[in-house]
């Protein structure tokens, strides 16, 4: 099923509208329906049913500064064009993986938890994203209004890498780039599924982790700029994708590094070469940034316990977990489970609060 195309226009547009009921009562858009935030300057999407569960709530922080929340799990087989002229969007996965192509690229490139994908393309070129069915998806989309970037953050866009800085102040275009998310930049994209605040304070939580990411994504892709080496040939990155597959599929049972190059085909020596190339870290850095991924979605959105989310993320004791985990994300899982319990709780009065709004205006859709 293809959807219907995506532009920052059209969703800055209606984040822009009125909250006023008679603007948005029964406003139905693209294969299902928005209803405004409380808070104003943004709106909740929900998809109907025949295209899947859940859906995404895009805030307009400011002239420069926009952020998409998304949750949802597709119904069946979805594809969407999305265009985003001169804004720059890093993209963070927190939960499960896509597919993803660029015009003018000829080889699609996956979107995968634990990682960030990042582009600035020209004016009225589109990328194209692929959904599979029954698959959960969360991220966090930012973008950045490369005309107003300056203006309204102060940002010195002379002192960026020169491929920041030359799309900002001339417009050249930045094909789709991954890197791995930074422990950092992991927890705060997943502190934005979790903002316990609302009103003002909400927009100022939500600007201060989008920068949070992004200044991360940056530093992480100064430091591993290594496109010097040789081109790898399309069938070595298949190998090298199906290799993190099998990571991921394995994170209980995990393999050695030449166990995976068997199991793919390929050399340790490349093997871990194009992991250098396409993922910026080496197979036992990513492994532990997966398996990390991983327990922060179980312990800040299941019940189940740290023993078994220890044992389904590859450590053999709890402890270890424990260590690891707090070495990445700088708290404790029990602290972390804490505050998205917290964060559940916080916003049940707000569902209720909407829910009366809406019984006595009609002004909310749900």
């Amino acid at each position: 099923m293809n959807l219907d195309d995506r532009t920052i226009e059209d969703m800055l547009g209606c984040a822009g509208q009125p909250t006023e009921a008679a603007r948005w009562r029964g406003m139905t858009v693209d294969e299902g329906w928005r209803e405004p935030l409380v808070s104003g300057h943004g709106f909740r999407h929900h998809y109907d049913e025949s295209v899947g569960d859940g859906g995404w709530v895009f805030h307009q922080l400011n002239d420069a500064l926009s952020i998409a929340v998304v949750d949802f799990r597709a119904a069946h087989h979805l594809s969407r064009t999305h265009r985003h002229d001169d804004h720059l969007v890093f993209c963070a996965w927190i939960e499960g993986r896509s597919t993803i192509s660029a015009d003018g690229e000829p080889a699609d490139e996956e979107l995968a938890h634990g990682f960030c994908t990042f582009y600035g393309l020209s004016s009225g070129d589109a990328v194209h994203t692929v959904y599979e069915p029954n698959r959960p998806l969360r991220w966090v989309s930012i973008f950045l209004r490369r005309d107003r970037v300056r203006d309204v953050l102060g940002l010195d866009v002379e002192a960026l890498p020169a491929i920041f800085r030359d799309y900002i102040l001339h417009g050249t275009p930045i094909g789709l780039r991954h890197v791995p998310l930074r422990s950092g930049a992991s927890i705060a994209a997943t502190q934005a599924f979790e903002c316990p605040y609302e009103g003002e304070l909400q927009r100022l939580y939500l600007i201060a982790k989008a920068i949070e990411i992004v200044c991360a994504v940056i530093q992480s892709h100064a430091e591993h700029n290594d496109a010097d080496g040789p081109v790898l040939r399309r069938a070595d990155i298949e190998k090298v994708r199906l290799a993190r597959e099998v990571i991921e599929e394995n994170l209980d049972e995990p393999l050695s590094v030449a166990e995976l190059a068997t199991v793919v085909g390929m050399t340790v020596k490349k093997l871990q070469y194009g992991f250098q190339v396409l993922f910026r870290g080496s197979v036992a850095q990513v492994y532990k940034q997966v398996r990390l991924s991983k327990a922060m979605v179980l312990v800040s959105k299941s019940d189940r316990s740290m023993i078994d989310i220890a044992i389904e993320c590859g450590y053999e004791c709890p402890g270890s977990f424990t260590r690891a985990f707090k070495l990445a994300f700088g708290s404790s899982p029990t602290l972390v489970r804490a505050m998205a319990m917290q964060g559940v709780l916080a916003e049940l009065p707000r569902e209720r609060d909407a829910q009366a709004h809406e019984m006595s205006d009609g002004a909310l859709v749900n």
